[in-house]
């Protein structure tokens, strides 16, 4: 076969190819993606705000979560005494900012109450000496599958629960605590 014959064979081959290849692409590329217009006019509804589901008169949802050593710990476990829950991480600003006041408050109360908090994004290291530098001895656990706050519909934090012995909760507020909220809710769990 004459070299130029060769070459001509060799080019159609590799335009066949690519256009396959091309082709194949596209169809991997190709998606419903909705697209989005750019403007300064910003309109929101109800239904497209983060909002967390009040879980007032609830029970705790039961779902396993970490603890900063590593065992699994059920929800369930919590029950039997009042319980104040806090839901936070590290880089929450209001989550910051109230951690000295639940870690006062479960001192203060420390023989009535059982204080928990739930970190949703750190590592247990991170936690851990976060939650120690603001003076918290409280317990720490961790969602790390998210099952806790999927089970309670629970999108920002922070959020404080207060859950009563037989595990109902009886209160819930969402944004930074502050002491006399914290008062408040502990005062409505020893009613």
């Amino acid at each position: 076969m004459p070299a130029r014959t060769r070459l001509s064979l060799a080019i159609a081959g590799f335009v066949v190819l690519s256009a396959a290849i091309l082709f194949t692409l596209q169809g991997f590329n190709s998606d419903d993606t909705q697209t989005y217009d750019l403007s300064n006019q910003v309109v929101l509804s109800n239904s497209e705000i983060a909002t967390n589901t009040n879980n007032t008169g609830k029970a705790l949802a039961q779902v396993d979560l970490k603890s900063v050593n590593g065992a699994t710990v059920a929800t369930q476990t919590f029950l039997g005494r009042p319980t104040i829950i806090n839901i936070w991480y590290s880089t929450c600003e209001p989550c910051r900012r109230e951690l000295p006041v639940l870690a006062l408050g479960a001192e203060a109360y420390s023989d009535k109450v059982r204080f928990i908090g739930i970190n949703i994004k750190d590592s247990a290291k991170v936690a851990t000496e976060f939650a120690l530098e603001y003076g918290v001895k409280f317990e720490i656990f961790l969602d790390t599958s998210g099952s806790f706050i999927s089970s309670s519909g629970i999108t920002t934090a922070p959020v404080t629960l207060a859950i009563n012995a037989q595990g109902l909760v009886i209160s819930q507020f969402a944004g930074e605590l502050s002491t006399d909220k914290l008062n408040s809710l502990v005062a409505e769990l020893l009613k």
